[in-house]
């Protein structure tokens, strides 16, 4: 960088001028053709740069090594989680997402309390239902020889489930992803926070009827959940299922449309998969690991050091988990999607104490839309001429994409 474009920078004392990048490394020149090869190329720079133009923070760290990020990920004594998304600072409120920016040892408690509504039992009961959606929404489309996936797909098929499973109606779902896209894909902080309040104001009036009128989905365990004898309080019912909200409606249906596009450019994986439906539980994991699209952040609780680079307290970090996971000192050729790749140690689900709580969840829900897809639809591919809209952002993404098949 020149003397004149650092200066333009605040840039913290301990920071080295030779370390400082203008840019936020999820809004990068190529993301809208590719936002992991745009971000790959951060593994040529240093192993850790400071970034003074990041939209979240205004100044952060990024570290491009998976040795690193899986040692930040996994040391939440030193690097902690609280106030990694920003939603209540958007309103000038204080409150936490829950369990994303709570630390151990209440992060534990979290945990205990929510793990069982998404287990690997709760999950497998799902199935039936899981897999008719998916028939249904493909029944709608697959004799007209193409259809825009992420409209038809992408979105409604793990957007309906979760809905469903938070007892939300499944008729206020466009306006459910409107708030969302504003708030996770907006660069513009009043767009953001009018976003961030809406979905507060749904979600506490939701809560005030689940408290009065409890069901049986997951919203009404959250408000009417205890700890230790406990009830939650308002701050942490809000933060439990304002995490639930934004978190159920964006990242599957984002995985979902980097693998597909995956499978329309490369025939053949495609016909592997359809000749060997038992290998795509493994596929599923290669492509977690080639498909990361969510970044997160840790702040540094002490002064501490990150490969020779000096941090101080109160320092942020930016994790792109897409850099783990295409570190090649991990993975051999790790932009080539390989099926036979063995203890795949991905960053697609996060790792350490935050690892997804939606995993199982996500990756039935990533199983049964493959295997209905390469069981009822031809093979399909790129419709030549269409529009193909991806993008970068806290949540890399598809937009827009037109599958054809014969």
């Amino acid at each position: 960088m020149s003397e004149e474009a650092v200066q333009n920078l605040v840039i913290p004392d301990h920071v080295p001028t030779k370390l400082v990048r203008d840019f936020d490394p999820t809004y990068l020149p190529g993301m809208d053709k590719c936002p992991f090869s745009a971000v790959s190329k951060l593994h040529d720079d240093a192993r850790v740069v400071w970034t003074g133009n990041s939209m979240r923070f205004g100044g952060s760290w990024i570290i491009t090594h998976a040795e690193d990020i899986r040692y930040v990920l996994s040391h939440p004594d030193l690097f902690s989680a609280t106030g990694q998304t920003g939603f209540s600072r958007l309103l000038g409120e204080d409150w936490p997402l829950l369990p994303l920016e709570a630390n151990p040892p209440e992060h534990t408690d979290y945990r205990k309390l929510l793990n069982p509504l998404l287990a690997p039992p709760a999950v497998a009961k799902l199935e039936p239902k899981i897999r008719q959606r998916a028939s249904d929404l493909i029944d709608a489309f697959r004799n007209d020889g193409q259809c825009e996936f992420m409209s038809v797909f992408g979105r409604p098929y793990p957007v309906t489930i979760i809905l469903e499973l938070l007892g939300l109606p499944l008729d206020k779902m466009d306006q459910f992803l409107k708030w969302e896209f504003e708030l996770l894909h907006s660069k513009d902080p009043a767009t953001m926070a009018g976003a961030a309040k809406a979905i507060k104001e749904y979600l506490e009036s939701l809560r005030t009827e689940r408290q009065a009128n409890p069901s049986d989905d997951i919203v009404s365990q959250v408000v009417n959940a205890e700890i230790d004898g406990r009830r939650l309080n308002d701050d942490e019912t809000l933060g439990i299922l304002y995490l639930f909200f934004v978190g159920g409606l964006d990242t599957v249906a984002s995985s979902l449309g980097f693998i597909f596009r995956h499978l329309a450019e490369n025939p053949d994986h495609q016909a592997f998969l359809r000749e060997n439906p038992d290998r795509i539980p493994g596929a599923i994991e290669e492509y977690l690991r080639r498909f990361s699209v969510v970044t997160v952040y840790r702040q540094c609780r002490e002064d501490t050091s990150i490969g020779g680079i000096a941090m101080k307290k109160g320092d942020w970090i930016t994790i792109v988990t897409a850099l783990g996971s295409l570190d090649a000192a991990e993975f051999k050729c790790p932009m080539d999607v390989d099926f036979g790749r063995k203890n795949i140690r991905h960053f697609g689900l996060s790792t350490g104490v935050h690892f997804c709580l939606g995993n199982h969840l996500a990756r039935r829900e990533l199983k049964i839309a493959l295997e209905e897809w390469l069981a009822r639809v031809p093979s399909w591919r790129l419709k030549d001429g269409e529009l193909l809209d991806v993008h970068g952002g806290p949540v890399f993404g598809v937009e827009h994409m037109v599958l054809g098949w014969r």
